[in-house]
């Protein structure tokens, strides 16, 4: 059987990108299981923190209903369908999520939010609790080490080797 060195490099090399390559999706799939359980897990939507982080504040108008769930012993949280807010000079209207809490009735049975709010594509978001965003950001900070780290392992294959005597 004929081996050239080029093969054998070349077979070194995969090899090398498959440890990393396994290594690095590791990573990448910890660090989104951790963005979206994190979510599910406290029956907030996922990405709520990081989204809150990188919104664009706005005012919301709520619309006539909104569902408020609590879990356990846990904060309640809200949905709000419906809501209308105006984000760069275009109104918009979409879905709000907010603590129970932070949404109250008045007498006359209408709805109003009392906090900052922040938009991000077609959802709202009252703020998150702090370890909720930090866990968000890292999570995908995780993740995106992840990736950068695949497309390293792959660029370092395809670069030429180096010598040594």
């Amino acid at each position: 059987m004929h081996t050239t060195i080029w093969g054998v490099v070349m077979q070194g090399r995969w090899e090398k990108l498959k440890q990393r390559g396994g290594i690095s999706l590791f990573v990448l799939a910890v660090g989104l299981g951790i963005f979206f359980f994190v979510g599910s897990a406290s029956q907030a939507p996922s990405g709520w923190g990081a989204a809150y982080a990188a919104g664009k504040p706005v005012t919301v108008q709520l619309s006539s209903s909104c569902r408020i769930e609590t879990v356990g012993d846990g904060k309640s949280t809200g949905k709000c369908e419906g809501t209308k807010w105006t984000a760069d000079g275009e109104s918009r209207t979409g879905t709000f999520y907010a603590y129970g809490d932070d949404i109250t009735r008045s007498a006359d049975g209408a709805l109003s939010f009392s906090g900052e709010a922040k938009a991000f594509g077609d959802r709202a978001y009252g703020p998150p609790d702090t370890w909720l965003t930090v866990v968000h950001l890292g999570a995908l900070g995780l993740a995106a080490i992840g990736v950068l780290a695949l497309l390293g392992s792959l660029v370092s294959v395809m670069l030429p080797s180096r010598r040594t005597a």
